[in-house]
């Protein structure tokens, strides 16, 4: 059992004071960070990175048996990274629970991985191998551990250490967004590290998983002000997309009358089925939200309000959704 997972779930049950939420919150923080401290200064938290990295091939082979076991497939369709003596930032899309052992093999270099998720991996085995692997764990919700996991992911990538980052945050299991909007905090650590980030694209269908790689992506070559962080972030999340549409062209053709029309309901609730303390409400509060942007959901919100009559009929029509 996951007794930090747990813990956390009973912070959102519905009917509880505000007084008790608060206090089942403090709990939980305490908890998290005796439990996180103690993993992170245990003997495999403490390995040197050289041992890291020699311990690589073997976690790999790992993950290689345990995707045979779990009948993953993994297809890298592109690699088109150039070899470089720079730190590395592996920017993955995020699709779900497996990702990223399965994206690990298809990468093959050493990586840490950057987790915000540490209440949900404490006490699993995955979380034992990343330990081993490299982990940099976080709480997205602090701010003060949002601030430190920024200085030691700089710190690491300059001594020579890969990171893999998710820079949409979260899993994306929005039927109209290719890529979900990017945190620019990549783009600040890429430049104060030097790295290169190397765009990966992840798209999976049952338990077929397709990689694609792109080109190196330099953020030197961006002004440092926001309005060029602003323009780094937007061009590095339509490379995600680009890259995951080349995903979605190697797939063989379909023809429409064989849909039947519910396939990304049970895509979704497929992805759900493998992680149960994850939800849309838990997935839609990590989302960042830029300003001024209207999603999906806010543009369709008014027909929940609207009282279907002659008038307005057309309003509900799948076909304009």
């Amino acid at each position: 059992m996951n007794i930090l997972a747990e813990e956390q779930r009973k912070i959102f049950e519905v009917g509880i004071t505000e007084e008790e939420r608060e206090k089942r919150e403090k709990e939980f923080f305490d908890l998290y960070y005796r439990t996180r401290a103690k993993d992170e200064k245990s003997f495999l938290g403490t390995l040197s990175h050289k041992t890291r990295k020699r311990l690589h091939k073997i976690i790999l082979l790992i993950f290689i048996i345990k995707n045979k076991i779990s009948g993953f497939s993994c297809k890298v369709i592109k690699d088109e990274r150039k070899k470089t003596d720079r730190p590395i930032i592996f920017a993955l899309t995020h699709v779900g629970k497996f990702d990223i052992e399965v994206s690990a093999v298809g990468i093959k270099e050493h990586f840490y991985l950057l987790s915000g998720d540490y209440e949900h991996l404490q006490g699993l085995i995955d979380g034992a191998f990343l330990l081993v692997n490299g982990v940099l764990y976080f709480n997205e919700k602090v701010k003060k551990d949002r601030s430190e996991i920024v200085e030691k992911m700089i710190n690491h990538l300059k001594n020579g250490v890969n990171l893999m980052y998710f820079p949409e945050g979260t899993w994306n299991l929005k039927s109209n967004l290719p890529i979900l909007p990017c945190y620019w905090g990549i783009i600040d650590i890429a430049r104060k590290s030097n790295a290169i980030i190397v765009p990966v694209a992840v798209e999976q269908y049952g338990k077929d998983f397709f990689i694609n790689i792109g080109k190196n992506f330099d953020v030197q070559v961006f002004d440092e002000d926001d309005k060029g962080k602003s323009k780094a972030i937007t061009i590095l999340r339509d490379v995600l997309a680009t890259l995951k549409w080349e995903i979605w062209a190697n797939q063989p053709l379909q023809k429409r009358s064989d849909l039947k029309g519910n396939e990304w309901e049970e895509y979704v609730k497929a992805r759900l089925a493998e992680w149960p303390y994850f939800d849309l409400d838990y997935i839609d509060g990590m989302i960042y939200k830029p300003k001024n942007i209207t999603t999906y959901e806010m543009a369709f919100e008014h027909l929940e309000f609207l009282k279907p009559n002659e008038n307005n009929a057309f309003l509900f029509d799948k076909r304009l959704i």
